[in-house]
């Protein structure tokens, strides 16, 4: 019990060491294993105690163990962290697979489900044994032995070659980067932009300004710099990240992973007797079909890209009269784009910044959940944590209770994965006596403060806090007390975006902005004329980007309904026929897609855009009420966010909305006519 992993409360992040987590996993595993084995000995003799709470508890304390691991991974993957995390993986997903295989522990719960008392119990605990059922299905447990052995053997090999594809991104967006000694190489880069590749430079031991390939490094010359070559160096290097070409051609190559990964994708599929891995994921998901999906998606497609192909010929129309060749080039796009949004809407993401201080923006942040949910944050700087920019919050109810915690970990920094995401830390629990209170991980990776000034955020990056918030928020306001049923847990892929994306809302509107974005210096709300180009902001190249969009979830379907094709071909095929710009030769993009090999949504990139309906129709409820609504909040909090994965999304969206979601407020946000 000297292991910190093994402690009961919050983790104690600055004691624990790499060298901890493979044996705290196997202690949990051995104290899971156990409990099975006494599951297995009731025969006949089971009831809801005795095997639904019994598991409860015993997979709670596993996870809190993983969770720890699996995020200091993340945030911190050094080679120590990588090999410890690699070494728990194995015996993590072996016993998944052998839970997954166990015929006794499945015909315990068939048995309670089938209890005369059954339909009376408490609605998380029905849902428990459903979805139980339902996923030792999927897990192949009614195989027969040598196609039950086989599917172990793909999960083993699955869970190993995910971690490597993750790996291989990392890698190559460190590996590659470019020093600049003199600040007219980097010319067009606005001053927050160059303080924060200054950063990057001192970080690395370096003088002078340094971009490698991680986003805000790769966004600020994609956008910014007036050098066209760097431009396209810098493009053809994102664009080819852990590929067989580029300048890192074959030393991270995710193409044999990729493609290793989509056959035994496809293989597990066939063997619980699915067409494809697309029809196998769809049957836990919202979306029946995959023709259902791509009916949702070419529909769109056919809407938006008439308009889409206009607003780039009026790109090209207006770079041509600034002398730029035509038609423009992948890495001309951004740089081009930014000078036409200020010429048309009067704004750029340079002239925003100075009004969406990070610091003001989880101001206004947190009063928007105290308005519309009853919620206080308070920072709590006794709690332990991984690193001295990371923070703890208390989150309080209107009574003063604390209900929930939130660690906030903000900043880009060496060996931390890129992107933004939340997760979980704790589940809320009350079973058994056991009583724990559901606590998140919200991280991101925005520039930290440079040269006395304090962090500064594009718009965009305020849309991404909003965004992974609202995921937060699902998991903390959970009232469901079994934990596999709480939250996000369980709830149905295509729907788990629907909280993070009605929460954007509140980043566009002006009744919201004008309670956060205040100048770093003077304090001066956000201009009427700034309000108004950005209100027009959020459609400007709606259609193109909704069309992009369009784009990444055909492929990711292509790529898991179509077994045995060039997943390349495929890439390329449907950007042929969905995009309206144009795409290199050299592209490699799916090679560090991480969301479909090493994120969970492999056959469901659809889902932004399939719960973006549900988040924009919900929307205009609030925008009818009133934004900061109490009741309103208290709605969506009772009917969507506080019951997880106790009913199907579909049963709670009525609940919510009261009546089907319709398609025009989607169309709307980008700008795109219904």
């Amino acid at each position: 019990m000297s292991n910190p992993l093994l402690a009961d409360g919050l983790p104690a992040f600055s004691k624990i060491r790499p060298e901890h987590a493979l044996p705290a996993v196997e202690q949990r595993l051995a104290e899971y294993r156990e409990v099975i084995e006494r599951i297995e000995a009731l025969g006949g003799n089971v009831d809801y105690g005795n095997v639904v709470t019994a598991e409860a508890l015993v997979d709670n304390a596993l996870a809190n163990t993983w969770s720890a691991v699996s995020h200091l991974h993340g945030v911190n993957n050094t080679p120590e962290w990588r090999e410890a995390y690699e070494a728990c993986l194995e015996p993590m997903t072996r016993f998944d697979t052998e839970r997954g295989h166990n015929r006794k522990l499945w015909a315990a719960y068939k048995a309670l489900a089938e209890r005369d008392d059954f339909d009376d119990q408490d609605v998380a605990l029905k849902a428990t044994v459903q979805h139980e059922l339902r996923d030792f299905h999927l897990s192949g447990v009614d195989l027969p032995e040598p196609d039950r052995k086989r599917f172990g053997e793909i999960n083993m090999r699955l869970s190993e070659l995910g971690n490597r594809f993750g790996n291989h991104v990392l890698d190559a967006t460190e590996a590659y980067s470019e020093t600049f000694d003199d600040v007219y190489q980097l010319a067009g880069l606005p001053k927050a932009e160059l303080d924060m590749l200054a950063g990057m430079a001192r970080e690395a031991g370096k003088t002078g300004w340094m971009a490698n390939l991680s986003f805000p490094a790769f966004r600020a010359i994609i956008t910014y710099a007036d050098d066209r070559d760097l431009r396209e160096r810098f493009h053809r290097a994102f664009a080819t990240r852990a590929s067989e070409i580029g300048p890192q051609g074959g030393e991270f190559d995710n193409g044999p992973v990729m493609r290793e990964m989509l056959a035994l994708r496809d293989e597990q599929a066939k063997l619980l007797g699915f067409e494809h891995h697309a029809a196998m994921r769809l049957s836990t998901r919202m979306a029946d079909t995959a023709g259902e999906v791509e009916s949702f998606l070419h529909d769109l497609a056919d809407r938006a890209r008439p308009q889409a192909r206009a607003q780039f010929e009026e790109l090209n129309v207006f770079a041509a009269g600034l002398g730029a060749e035509t038609p423009l080039a992948p890495w001309d796009i951004a740089y081009y784009s930014e000078k036409l949004r200020e010429d048309k809407l009067g704004i750029n993401e340079s002239m925003l910044k100075p009004w969406f201080e990070l610091q003001r923006v989880f101001d206004g942040l947190f009063t928007t959940a105290g308005e519309l949910f009853s919620l206080r944050f308070e920072a709590d700087e006794a709690v332990d944590t991984w690193h001295e920019d990371v923070h703890y919050f208390q989150v309080l109810d209107e009574s003063g209770q604390c209900v929930a915690g939130l660690y906030l970990d903000l900043y880009s920094r060496p060996r931390k994965s890129g992107g933004a995401w939340m997760d979980v830390c704790r589940a809320r629990m009350k079973v058994g006596g056991v009583e724990q209170l559901p606590i998140a991980y919200l991280t991101c990776n925005f520039a930290p403060p440079a040269d006395g000034r304090p962090s500064l955020l594009t718009h965009d990056d305020v849309v991404t806090i909003f965004h992974e918030f609202g995921h937060c928020l699902h998991h903390l306001l959970t009232r469901i007390d079994i934990p596999g049923v709480a939250g996000i847990s369980g709830v149905e892929w295509d729907a788990v975006e629907l909280p993070s994306q009605l929460m954007e809302g509140w980043a566009w509107e002006g009744e919201s902005l004008n309670r956060y974005a205040r100048h770093v210096e003077s304090g001066e709300p956000l201009p009427e004329e700034l309000l108004a180009g950005l209100r027009a902001d959020q459609e400007f190249q709606g259609a193109m980007a909704l069309v992009r969009q369009v784009e990444f979830a055909l492929a990711d379907l292509g790529l898991h309904t179509r077994s045995g094709a060039d997943p390349v071909e495929i890439m390329r095929a449907t950007h042929d026929r969905i995009a309206v710009t144009p795409m290199p030769e050299y592209s490699r993009y799916l090679m560090s897609f991480s969301h479909l090999f090493d994120g969970g949504y492999a056959a469901g990139y659809y889902s932004y855009l399939w719960a973006e309906l549900l988040a924009r129709d919900a929307f205009e409820m609030f925008k009818k009420n009133g934004l900061f609504d109490a009741a309103s909040g208290q709605r969506l909090a009772r009917e969507i966010l506080e019951v997880g994965s106790s009913r199907p999304m579909h049963a709670s969206w009525l609940a919510f909305r009261g009546r089907e979601p319709t398609l025009d407020p989607l169309l709307s946000s980008y700008g795109v006519a219904a």
